[in-house]
């Protein structure tokens, strides 16, 4: 089955939450009641409750069933936490003659199943992150996810691909696999998040760079594979544009641009005879550099054509053949 026909469909599954600005600051309270609280989750997995009311009258909790038919003091404050409290229960806060109740809380938050991807794990092919299965936590909590490429297969020593902020991503949290992570392995991990959770209103302008999730409770991880050579152009054209943009002009001027720095080398080759140029190019800023040949070089060889090649990292990225007059 098509990528596209799948994510039309679910497969009986949700996909994360994609968010760029401010996402699911729920107020969680009882029908008429005046106490707004926030439903989070710690990263142990408990849940947190937060009351966001303004003034400090004498908060006091209660922990109830679902019915609400039995209830018993929890504690005091504006946040309590919900510790080993079990599944099916309901938090009342009482102060200053409000009340408000929070979601049904189902136990500690733990993943049953862990994330992946849809799509081939190939070098300009759309991936989108397929959420974990999960027990517990709140009612209504929700995911993000982040797909990182890792040059250890331990899932270590990586680069965030994706980004829940960044303003040129793809729908579902997916991306489409830049060629310079061709021989990396593909880690997802999914977070969940309590369905009172809120986020800040920066936008990301880039999905590479950020720090990777580490695996707890409430974040499952896996790593899946191997990325694999391209075979043919980008799927799509959402995402961030190449990391990688090379050219070669008629007279023999190789322009590289690398987004995260890179070993850039230039090869002449005429029958037996060769000659290169390297060097070598911090991730920032990522202004394109010039590289050719030196007169001393271009002496070697016969006044006939030379092939020329461009390598970034060792990977052949771009050839043509000149002349020089």
């Amino acid at each position: 089955m098509a990528l596209d026909e799948m994510m039309k469909m679910g497969m009986g599954k949700r996909f994360a939450v994609g968010l760029v600005l401010i996402a699911c600051f729920l107020p969680v309270s009882a029908a008429r009641a005046e106490v707004r609280m926030q439903a989070l989750l710690s990263e142990d997995g408990s849940g947190r409750l937060f009351v966001n009311n303004s003034g400090e009258p004498p908060w006091s909790w209660e922990a109830c069933d679902a019915t609400l038919t039995t209830c018993r003091p929890f504690g005091t404050g504006r946040e309590i936490n919900t510790g080993n409290t079990p599944a099916g229960t309901v938090f009342r806060v009482t102060g200053g003659g409000d009340s408000g109740l929070s979601p049904i809380w189902h136990g500690n938050v733990s993943a049953v199943s862990p994330p992946s991807v849809l799509g081939e794990i190939r070098a300009n092919k759309l991936v989108v992150p397929w959420i974990a299965d999960w027990t517990g936590g709140w009612e209504g909590d929700f995911d993000q996810t982040q797909l990182a490429a890792c040059v250890l297969p331990s899932g270590n020593q990586c680069t965030s691909i994706t980004e829940p902020k960044y303003i040129g991503g793809c729908r579902n949290g997916g991306t489409v696999i830049d060629p310079a992570f061709t021989g990396q392995y593909l880690r997802v991990a999914d977070r969940r998040y309590g369905t009172g959770t809120a986020f800040t209103m920066e936008g990301a302008m880039s999905p590479y760079g950020h720090e990777i999730w580490r695996e707890s409770p409430t974040t499952a991880v896996a790593v899946l594979g191997r990325i694999k050579p391209a075979a043919e152009p980008p799927d799509v054209g959402c995402g961030p544009s190449p990391l990688v943009d090379a050219s070669i002009s008629s007279r023999g001027v190789a322009t590289v641009r690398c987004g995260l720095g890179c070993r850039v080398v230039l090869l002449a080759r005429q029958g037996r005879r060769k000659a290169k140029v390297s060097h070598k190019l911090a991730p920032l800023p990522a202004v394109p550099i010039k590289l050719r040949l030196r007169a001393g070089q271009l002496r070697r060889f016969e006044p006939k054509p030379l092939h020329l090649i461009v390598k970034v990292d060792g990977r052949r990225v771009t050839q043509r053949t000149v002349r020089f007059d």
